[in-house]
């Protein structure tokens, strides 16, 4: 039970951001990547194929606090911190929008992955590592507590009441197959689905959740629970504390430049240089599913008014001493499993062509997670990407609004050199001395092969493609 206490309350105090890879979300060069925001974007995929060797993610978001004062920029201060010589100060940020405080945090280490061109159908697999915490519901005073401490004298002897708080955390290694399929191909519209089916091996997971918790902090010993409900479930971190099923599943159309009778990705009958397009829209739900936890520890609390005279000398350290705490618990269940679901969300993606080699995309991500539920929430985001893109070259510059603050608008920067990809959701923190509340960056090497063994030299200037025909004509790839 001590060690629950424990990483419910780190998850609490952190700085927690849930991110989406704006900067490459759109990209026709995206590979693998395409199918974590969309899995049907694969079908008819530009290159051939694309493998994955290793990859990186890195993202924090908290609405509590921030990082100020900083002498240097974000990696100088990171330098200097490893010597212990960083500057600023750890402040609280302004009252959260809508009065309540949220955190989010996901570090991915992702492996070995490949999306390959079947023609009308694309194939991949892939391995991920994923860590996720979600923290939410926190009032503006529970956020006083959490950042002073419960001797904070303003809010001393006045009674609160919090609902739907929540701290969920999980790591986990999933094993993930997509496969989508252009289902129709007819004018000068493109119809494709897809989807993500995963199965995924836990290695840590904890939740506490409160349905309501009305609380006086009388001085700076003693704290009155007048009434609390409350479930929490921990399993203790091991190669397999539990597993679960995951999936994803969306759909894609696109309004091509030229008539798509017939086209056939990668293949000489149906033309080897892909399909552009003038516009496309997606749509997808994300993070189907959940983990089970057999060997935890968890269960349920229904308390009444329990007074703790000085809560700065209070020790958990075994069952016996928490059954003295509980001792006026009206009603304690006790489980050892317990299931955390996956950051479901509804996502809609829009890719405007403006000229040749550039695009302006937009992208909404809406979380599913319900109040009273004991699943991870994804944080709601608003992206505009413009991006210049060719084939060994691209940029993108998303502009993201996290959970809807229209005043607080965050610039990034993707660069992609070949297989080489390189970006951030967030750049402010690289390049001035602002203050740091949230940290994002992502890296990718891949290897991306563009011309199909079907599709063999180079194609004839003079040569023209009649769409539905047989006739074999070489490989090309856009945008050389």
């Amino acid at each position: 039970m001590r060690a629950i206490l424990t990483v419910v309350l780190c998850s609490a105090l952190l700085p927690l951001r849930s991110q989406e890879r704006f900067g490459l979300l759109h990209s026709n060069y995206a590979g693998t990547d395409m199918a974590y925001l969309n899995p049907a974007r694969t079908a008819g995929q530009w290159p051939y194929a694309d493998i994955r060797f290793v990859g990186v993610d890195l993202n924090v978001w908290n609405s509590l606090v921030a990082w100020s004062g900083r002498e240097q920029r974000l990696v100088g201060e990171l330098r200097s911190g490893v010597a212990g010589n960083t500057s600023g100060d750890v402040v609280m940020r302004g009252s959260p929008l809508g009065g309540i405080h949220r955190g989010f945090a996901q570090v991915n280490v992702l492996g070995p992955a490949f999306s390959l061109s079947l023609g009308r159908g694309t194939i991949g697999a892939g391995i991920r590592l994923r860590t996720y915490t979600s923290v939410t519901g926190s009032s503006q005073a529970l956020g006083n507590f959490i950042f002073h401490g419960l001797g904070f004298r303003p809010q001393q002897g006045i009674r609160y009441n919090e609902e739907g708080v929540r701290a969920l955390t999980a790591a986990w290694t999933e094993f993930s197959v997509n496969y989508a399929h252009i289902l129709k191909a007819e004018g000068f519209g493109m119809l494709s689905a897809g989807t993500n089916l995963r199965y995924q091996i836990a290695q840590a997971g904890g939740a506490l959740q409160f349905d309501g918790l009305d609380y006086t902090v009388v001085d700076s010993a003693q704290l009155i629970v007048h009434a609390a409900t409350a479930s929490y479930g921990f399993a203790m971190p091991t190669a397999n504390a539990g597993h679960g099923f995951g999936a994803d599943v969306g759909m894609v159309y696109e309004r091509t430049l030229e008539e798509a009778d017939g086209y056939m990705p990668h293949r000489s009958s149906g033309g080897c240089d892909p399909l552009r397009y003038r516009y496309r829209i997606g749509v997808s739900l994300l993070d189907l599913g959940g983990l089970r936890f057999r060997n935890g520890e968890a269960g349920s609390i229904h308390t009444g008014s329990t007074n703790i005279a000085d809560y700065t000398d209070l020790r958990i350290n075994d069952q016996q001493d928490l059954d003295s705490l509980l001792s006026t618990v009206t009603q304690w269940s006790r489980e050892e499993s317990f299931r955390i679901g996956m950051p479901t969300a509804l996502a809609l993606q829009y890719d405007q062509r403006v000229i040749d080699h550039g695009y302006i995309g937009f992208a909404a991500v809406q979380q599913l997670s319900g109040r009273s539920s004991t699943r991870l929430r994804r944080m709601n985001a608003l992206a505009v990407t413009p991006r210049f893109e060719t084939r060994y070259v691209e940029a993108a510059l998303p502009i993201t609004v996290q959970e809807y603050d229209l005043l607080r608008p965050v610039v990034g920067l993707m660069l992609r050199f070949d297989g080489v990809v390189i970006g951030t959701d967030n750049l402010l923190p690289f390049v001035t001395t602002r203050d740091v509340y949230s940290v994002d960056f992502y890296l990718r090497l891949r290897w991306m092969i563009h011309r199909s063994p079907f599709c063999k030299g180079k194609r004839k200037s003079n040569t023209v493609h009649r769409a539905g025909t047989t006739e074999a004509l070489p490989c090309a790839t856009p945008n050389d």
